[in-house]
C-alpha cells in the first residue's frame, strides 16, 4: 500500500479534472457535465460558476479519456450494518447511493452488503462474498475489530484499496476515512452533560449487541467521554447499564431498577445514536434535575428533544459522510486523484430545543 501511495503522490500535479472544476464551482460533477454537454437544465448563476471554474483551471474536456474510462466497469462494495427505516445506517446508505450517481459515465457499479451487527458471523460471511466479487474498492465501518482487521489484511493481500466511514481502526492501512473524530465527539458530549454542575455520578447506557460483546463501534467515542469526565471530575463515578434495543419493556425495567438503587444520579448519556430508547422511562419518571445527552439527529432523537426528554444532541451531517467517502474514494481509484486528507473529520454540531427549528 505504501508503494501505491508514493506512485499516486507523484502524479499530484496533473491536468485538472472535471472533479477539480466541480470543487472550485461548489457543484456536483453531474452539474459540470450538464453545463459542458447541455444535458438537462442548469440555472444561469450555476452555469456561470462552472464556466468561471473551467476558465480559472484551464480545464479542457477530454471526451476520449472519458470514453476510455467508461469501457471498464468499476465495482465498489460497501459493507454496513442492516437497518430499519429512520435508523442511522439508512442515512449512510442514502449517501452512498447518491454519490454513485455522479460516476455513471465511468461505469461505476455500487453493491451494498448489509450485515447483522449483533452477529460477527454475518460480517464474516458478507466480507467473504465481497472478496469473491473482486471489487475495485471497499468502504466499510468498524464494528467487529478482529474481523474487520482480518478482512482488511485480505484486501491488502489482493491489492484492493479500502476506506472507512463513520468509524475506523487507526492501525490499519486504509486509504481514507470520512466521519466525526469519535474521541472528540465523546468529549464534547461529556462537556455538555457536565458543564452546568459539579457532577458526582453519571449513568452511561449502552446497547446489548453480540453475546460475546465483540461488537463495540462506539468505543473511541466512549473513551473520549470517560476521559473527559475523569480529567475534569476525578471524583465522579461512571455507572454502566446495558439495554436491549429490541426490548422496550426490558429497557424500562433496567432503568427503574438502576434508579431505585441510585436515586441521586441525575446525569445520563448514550454514546450511540439511539438515546430515544430511554424515552418511555424518562417520560414515566420525570426529574427536574436530570440532564440527558445523546448523539445524532435521527427523527426519534429529535422528537425526544422536542418533548424535553433529552437536553441536547451532538450531531453531524450523517449522509454527507458516506457521500463524500464514496466520491473521494472513487476519484482515487478511477482517476488516481490523491485524497487531500486521509482522515476527513466532519463538522460536529450541538442541537437543543432552543435551536432545533433553525
Amino acid at each position: 500500500m505504501e508503494k501505491t501511495r508514493r506512485i499516486v503522490q507523484e502524479t499530484d500535479n496533473k491536468t485538472p479534472t472535471v472533479f477539480d472544476v466541480a470543487d472550485l464551482a461548489g457543484v456536483s460533477r453531474g452539474t459540470v457535465d450538464r453545463v459542458l454537454y447541455g444535458r438537462g437544465r442548469v440555472s444561469q448563476s450555476t452555469r456561470e460558476k462552472v464556466l468561471s471554474a473551467i476558465s480559472s483551471l484551464n480545464y479542457i474536456p477530454n471526451s476520449h479519456a472519458s470514453q476510455l474510462a467508461s469501457r471498464k466497469e468499476y465495482l465498489f462494495c460497501c459493507l454496513i450494518p442492516e437497518f430499519s427505516k429512520g435508523e442511522y445506517w439508512e442515512y449512510i446508505n442514502t449517501g452512498f447511493v447518491e454519490a454513485a450517481k455522479n460516476f455513471s459515465s465511468y461505469s461505476l457499479k455500487l453493491r451494498i452488503y448489509y450485515y447483522n451487527q449483533n452477529e460477527e458471523s454475518s460480517f464474516v460471511e458478507n466480507s467473504r462474498k465481497i472478496l469473491e466479487s473482486s471489487p475495485s474498492g471497499v468502504i466499510m465501518n468498524a464494528v467487529f475489530r478482529d474481523e474487520v482487521t482480518l478482512f482488511a489484511h485480505k484486501l491488502e493481500e489482493k491489492g484492493i484499496p479500502y476506506a472507512f466511514v463513520d468509524n475506523k481502526i487507526d492501525e490499519l492501512d486504509y486509504t481514507l476515512y470520512h466521519g466525526v473524530d469519535p474521541y472528540k465527539s465523546g468529549a464534547l458530549g461529556a462537556y455538555l452533560l457536565t458543564v452546568r454542575s459539579d457532577v458526582k455520578d453519571v449513568l452511561m447506557v449502552r446497547l446489548k449487541r453480540d453475546p460475546r460483546r465483540k461488537a463495540d463501534p462506539n468505543r473511541p467515542r466512549r473513551h473520549g467521554f470517560t476521559d473527559y469526565v475523569e480529567d475534569h471530575f476525578p471524583q465522579c463515578r461512571i455507572h454502566t447499564v446495558f439495554i436491549d434495543p429490541e426490548d422496550s419493556e426490558g429497557t424500562l425495567l433496567v432503568m427503574e431498577d438502576f434508579f431505585k438503587r441510585h436515586p441521586d444520579v441525575h446525569h445520563i448519556a448514550m454514546t450511540n445514536s439511539r438515546v430515544f430508547l430511554l424515552g418511555e422511562y424518562l417520560k414515566k419518571h420525570p426529574d427536574p434535575q436530570r440532564i440527558v445527552v445523546g448523539f445524532d439527529d435521527l427523527d426519534n432523537n429529535l422528537n425526544a428533544v422536542k418533548d424535553g426528554l433529552v437536553n441536547c444532541l451532538v450531531i453531524r451531517h450523517i449522509s454527507q459522510q458516506s457521500y463524500a467517502s464514496l466520491t473521494s474514494f472513487a476519484e482515487f481509484v478511477i482517476l488516481g486523484r490523491t485524497p487531500r486528507h486521509r482522515n476527513n473529520f466532519v463538522h460536529m454540531g450541538i442541537l437543543t430545543k432552543m435551536n432545533m427549528d433553525s
